[in-house]
């Protein structure tokens, strides 16, 4: 099961601080070690990134639960239950209708 394109697109701004051209000439004149420059990401940038790790590492498929279904199925134990699926769908028809 993909899960791509169901968040709300998140601003994931990328902070840099930057050092004025002033700052950089008088610590190279001065013979100073310039420090490197930084980079702090937003906070809503580091969720995103966590949340795609984790996604990362979630299977597509949950092969187990696949798996059985297939036994069920060859082994013709598998049965659908049409009044289940009819309420589902009338439930799934119906909050969608109240939604919109």
């Amino acid at each position: 099961m993909k899960l791509t394109g169901i968040f709300p697109q998140v601003k994931t701004e990328k902070v840099q601080l930057k050092r004025s051209e002033e700052a950089v000439a008088s610590n190279a004149n001065s013979g100073k070690a310039v420090p490197a420059d930084t980079v702090e990401l937003s906070a809503g940038s580091q969720d995103v990134q966590k949340a795609k790790a984790i996604l990362a590492q979630t299977p597509d498929v949950r092969a187990d639960k696949v798996q059985a279904l297939k036994e069920k199925i060859a082994d013709g134990d598998y049965t659908v239950d049409p009044h289940r699926i009819a309420d589902n769908m009338l439930t799934s028809l119906l909050s969608e209708s109240v939604v919109n």
